[in-house]
């Protein structure tokens, strides 16, 4: 039965491009809870796990052998798990659309509680406690959308920090042990950074900016800056985003961004940050810390040192939090609730598997007791991800509504606007501002 409904479901959603693919440790020292305990379905069931992180093949692989494992240890409950990769590009539609449809998709999928809550099981309360009790700490409020969480933090370290290469850096006279504290520095050792070919074109940019993809992203890459400049996307408080998205601030950063491009220091050619970083052309980007573990898989031979975003003098420096609270939800629409949710807490009990599966994307784990480990404390990004979890400050947070994906998008295009020379920095966030208060207004009635 569960094969046959997984192929009339991918029959179903074959419109929107979802392709389907398939993986004895320790006992827990640490159950969550009891939680789950009873299966109603009759007999074994095969879990389906649902995600959009389809380039992440070890890191769903190590689900799946969990899964397995734990299908070992409860045969009367589970026969295994199975990965359901959706194509990242475009993939909210198609999870809103699967997902919406009222029947059977999937057990466990990946997602934004603010964006799927509608969707999502409400985590048991036992399990619930100890996922606060566990998870490092600005991790807390990822899963939980208006007081109730839904799932499990699915990753960690998705903030920016700055890499920078430490060869480029020596040969420009710069002391890679001395990173820019400040934006305005930062744009100083790009100038003496960036390399230039015959004919003044740009072969190495000394930074290298996030100027292609959709607005979401955009302004997900780039909410740093305008936050340490004091800028904010909107206020959730008030629901409004005039005076925020527009306020001098926001305008600073925005024309700060623009006056790398402006003084030649970068351009719109050099490529995807991290890709350009790891070709060599580009100096210094700012990512999350997953890079480090794209870095040392796909460029061993760059020399790199990570540390925390600069700031703006005269405001708080910008501490962890992210536009993406990516977290393991379990579907309110499977009829396998209890099996899913025993398993999700046997993947998060044991703090290998959350060690592990995060080790194999390269990623931090999300569970407190993992940052004692080598894998952790040998990181090239250690010290910058500690002294960011000791930052308080990030309006991040503030922005998990049930619209953010659509005022992110606004704020983002108006930021590209200003990029590709559109519109002026003024102009450009004023209309960003305009369009988000009406998302806002029309959320409201």
């Amino acid at each position: 039965m569960k094969k046959r409904l997984l192929s009339l479901f991918l029959i179903a959603v074959m419109l929107l491009s979802l392709c389907a693919c398939s993986g004895k440790t320790k006992q827990d020292t640490a159950q969550p809870s009891a939680a789950a305990s009873e299966n109603t379905s009759g007999g074994p069931v095969r879990l389906v796990y649902m995600t959009s992180w389809e380039d992440k093949v070890d890191y769903n692989n190590y689900v799946a052998e969990v899964g397995k494992r734990f299908a070992e240890e409860h045969p009367d409950l589970c026969s295994g798990v199975d990965v359901l990769p959706v194509s990242y590009s475009g993939y909210e539609a198609k999870f809103q659309t699967a997902l919406s449809s009222g029947t059977y998709v999937c057990d466990i999928f990946q997602g934004q509680p603010q964006t799927y809550h509608a969707f999502a099981d409400p985590m048991p309360e036992a399990f619930a406690a100890w996922v606060d009790e566990n998870v490092v700490d600005y991790l807390k409020d990822i899963g939980v959308y208006d007081g109730v969480r839904y799932g499990v933090p699915q990753e960690a370290g998705n903030f920016q920090q700055l890499y920078i290469n430490v060869d480029m850096f020596e040969a420009a006279g710069l002391d890679p042990d001395s990173p820019p504290q400040t934006f305005e520095e930062l744009k100083e050792m790009a100038k003496k950074l960036t390399q230039y070919d015959e004919n003044g074109n740009i072969k190495v940019a000394g930074f290298g900016i996030r100027y292609s993809g959709e607005g979401q992203g955009i302004a997900d890459k780039n909410l740093c800056i305008i936050h340490s400049f004091g800028g904010k996307m909107f206020d959730a408080e008030s629901r409004t985003a005039s005076g925020y998205a527009n306020s001098p601030e926001t305008i600073t950063a925005v024309s700060w961004l623009k006056s790398l491009l402006d003084d030649n220091i970068t351009n719109l050619e050099i490529g995807v940050p991290e890709t350009a970083f790891a070709q060599g052309t580009a100096a210094m980007i700012m990512r999350e810390s997953w890079v480090v573990g794209y870095l040392q898989n796909n460029a061993p031979d760059i020399n790199f040192k990570v540390y925390p975003i600069p700031s703006v003098e005269g405001h708080e420096p910008v501490g962890a939090g992210n536009l993406f609270p990516w977290s393991h939800m379990v579907y309110k629409d499977s009829p396998n609730k209890a099996v899913a949710w025993k398993f999700l807490e046997y993947l998060y009990a044991n703090v290998e598997n959350d060690l592990k599966m995060n080790e194999s994307a390269g990623y931090l784990p999300v569970l407190a007791e993992n940052y004692t480990t080598d894998y952790v404390t040998s990181r090239p990004d250690y010290v910058s991800v500690s002294t960011v979890l000791e930052r308080d400050y990030t309006p991040c947070y503030d922005y998990y509504v049930e619209e953010m994906t659509e005022l992110a998008a606004s704020f983002g295009n108006g930021i590209l606007k200003v990029l590709y020379d559109e519109a002026s920095a003024e102009d450009a966030m004023n209309t960003a501002a305009a369009e988000m208060d009406e998302i806002l207004a029309e959320a409201a009635q």
